[in-house]
């Protein structure tokens, strides 16, 4: 009896993972406007210049597999860093969940230590695509819930603008990681610096509103 042939095909899945992992580093260092889904292809190698469409269909549809195929690892660790706060404090403070929000950045580095998914997002926000991300709310159900605990952690007068809020505090750590990742550091200088963006967002964040601040 022969053995049914598997429909998995090994050279595509290679291929696929292959443009998405090169997407991510091409985008996040010339961004999304500046990289088109040919040089994608060429920097894999493939003679073939419709690969990207081939295999994804349009350059949008290759940003959400980037993002895809990131959401598991992020989701995971900000799940093990609200579980880890809330075993410390039932209600955990701004800091401990700005820092299982964020921290995941920090920690996520390419082959050569270098933290292109934050780059990437980074230069996804400066072309005008958030909305893409955004599109994929429902794929981050830990996210959305540190989002909203963060939000009921503000003060009163500004919960109305969370979302730009959080949104700032996170461009703020993606600005921070870039400056991290421009010249090779010691870990615990890393470290450090992203601490000490850490502070200044809590504090950003908890800055009472107000149109006369002095």
């Amino acid at each position: 009896m022969s053995t049914p042939r598997s429909r998995t095909d090994p050279r595509r899945a290679a291929t696929r993972l292959a443009l998405i992992e090169m997407a991510e580093l091409l985008f996040a260092e010339f961004g999304v406007e500046g990289v088109s889904t040919r040089q994608i292809g060429a920097a894999i190698g493939s003679s073939n210049t419709n690969v990207v469409a081939y295999h994804f269909g349009s350059k949008d549809a290759l940003i959400i597999e980037v993002i895809r195929h990131r959401v598991p690892a992020l989701e995971a660790r900000r799940s093990e860093l609200l579980a880890a706060a809330r075993r410390i404090e039932a209600r955990p403070s701004m800091g401990a969940l700005l820092d299982a929000l964020v921290r995941p950045f920090f920690e996520q580095t390419n082959d050569e230590g270098r933290r292109t998914y934050a780059s990437f997002l980074a230069g996804l926000s400066r072309s005008g695509r958030w909305d893409i991300r955004n599109s994929l709310d429902s794929d981050y159900p830990i996210t959305r819930e540190l989002n909203e605990l963060i939000a009921e952690s503000l003060p009163q007068s500004v919960r109305a603008f969370a979302g730009e809020r959080i949104f700032i505090a996170l461009s703020m750590t993606f600005a921070t990681l870039q400056i991290i990742d421009l010249v090779p550091r010691p870990p615990d200088e890393a470290a450090a610096i992203f601490a000490d963006a850490l502070a200044m967002a809590e504090a950003a964040l908890k800055t009472p509103g107000g149109e006369n601040q002095d």
